[in-house]
């Protein structure tokens, strides 16, 4: 019985649901995520990396898994993300490295370290509602100093 038990959790594996609107993080290959998904499953994933590109920029990142599998990602010049925290818009720039980029990411790091709730908007479409709570995005979302720093 113990082999079938052991063989039965090989194949299938124990996946860990995560709370909604409860941020979590972690760190691995030179990245911090900070993730937290909503009651439709739609995720947030804040990407800080501390790998700089050949520019010896931070090129940290946004990615928004969608309920129908799809991916927006803040990377990409033909996607435009935008958050909405506090009756104020953050635009999130396609790369960083850049004057006008850098200060629009500093001041959307900024927002979300301080925000109890907000939406995210995917090429103008509202695409999911955030209530993390401030007590909870106070305690995971600490210290982002390392994703306000785009400098490698």
């Amino acid at each position: 019985m113990k082999r079938l038990s052991i063989f039965t959790m090989l194949l299938f594996p124990v996946t860990s649901f995560a709370v909604p609107n409860m941020w979590a993080s972690g760190f691995g290959q030179g990245i911090t995520e900070y993730l937290i998904t909503n009651p439709e499953n739609v995720v947030f994933n804040l990407n800080c990396t501390m790998s700089p590109d050949e520019q010896n920029i931070l090129q940290h990142n946004v990615l928004i898994d969608l309920p129908d599998g799809t991916r927006a990602d803040s990377h990409d010049d033909k996607t435009a993300i935008t958050i909405v925290t506090d009756d104020q818009q953050f635009p999130l720039p396609s790369s960083l490295g850049w004057r006008n980029g850098d200060n629009a990411w500093v001041q959307f790091i900024d927002a979300l370290g301080n925000a109890a709730t907000f939406d995210v908007y995917v090429n103008d479409k509202k695409v999911g509602h955030f209530s993390p709570g401030i007590k909870n995005t106070k305690k995971e979302l600490e210290d982002l100093s390392g994703c306000r720093n785009t400098a490698g």
